[in-house]
């Protein structure tokens, strides 16, 4: 299991905001929407390291792949005042035909470790788009400190970004945790935040739309009693997950903070949502 570590999570959020920035100044970026939990961190002022740039669009994986290459060389030469010379690569692991899955990975001739990011790219219905919000970069209170404090060091980065907004990022993860095989600590963590934090509101319509939004069917994995009514054993799952998941996204004393208290506000927040889609009679395909 890896751990936080603050020098390489700075190091790989700036090299995100050099990617947002480049990608977002491309045309026709309009139709990449960002969302997950990066979009939490740098557009709504999320305290959790997040790995990966999530977004969700109508574009083909050709017509996507075709956008970033030529954004390569920009990123490149603006990663190299942050980290030194080095070299960018940008490779494929995607696995399914519906979502592009790529590293950008920045090597510094300088260092051993690599600089890496995820990018996903999802596919989805032009009928069935987001709720959306259009954001400035160098405005977001995250990235215009960074900006201050000298570590973001991108000449006007005025990028316009497309972001989901609260209730469909909520959506999102509420999704998440019906359908992954394995439950995701960083999840809960961010249903917790979105609701104790930010009070996201829980959108009917919309999560039962987006069901039925992405181009890979919803196949859930466990229904909303698991959450609502957990069993002592449910209870220990959540806890397990969160504790394995959580110690690479949070800085040790954070952690140890929500772990004294056996995670409890995090379980309480999950229950009482999934209590409420229940009373709603949100309905799963």
């Amino acid at each position: 299991m890896k751990n936080y570590r603050e020098t390489y999570v700075r190091k790989a959020e700036i090299a995100q905001l050099i990617l947002l920035h480049q990608i977002y100044s491309l045309s026709g970026s309009r139709e990449l929407i960002f969302q997950g939990g990066t979009a939490l961190r740098w557009c709504y002022g999320g305290s959790r390291f997040s790995e990966d740039l999530d977004f969700v669009t109508p574009l083909g994986a050709d017509a996507v792949r075709a956008k970033l290459n030529r954004a390569l060389k920009a990123v490149e030469r603006e990663m190299v005042p942050h980290f030194g010379p080095g070299a960018l690569t940008l490779s494929d692991k995607s696995t399914r035909p519906d979502t592009l899955k790529l590293f950008a990975d920045y090597r510094p001739a300088a260092s051993r470790e690599k600089i890496s990011v995820k990018l996903e790219f999802e596919g989805i219905g032009k009928e069935s788009l987001p709720e959306t919000k259009n954001l400035i970069l160098s405005a977001l209170p995250a990235v215009s400190y960074l900006i201050a404090s000298g570590d973001f060091r991108v000449p006007r980065p005025n990028a316009v970004l497309v972001v989901e907004t609260l209730p469909e990022i909520l959506s999102d993860k509420i999704r998440a945790l019906l359908e992954r095989r394995y439950l995701k600590g960083r999840d809960i963590f961010d249903l917790w935040y979105l609701r104790a934090a930010l009070n996201a509101a829980a959108d009917k319509e919309m999560i039962e739309r987006k069901f039925r939004m992405y181009a890979w069917p919803f196949q859930a994995a466990r229904n909303l009693d698991f959450f609502a009514d957990p069993s002592s054993a449910v209870r220990e799952e959540l806890k397990t997950a969160i504790r394995e998941d959580l110690a690479r996204f949070l800085p040790p004393a954070v952690l140890a903070v929500h772990q004294a208290e056996g995670y409890a506000s995090f379980l309480v927040a999950l229950q009482s949502l999934f209590a409420e889609l229940r009373k709603a009679e949100v309905a799963l395909p």
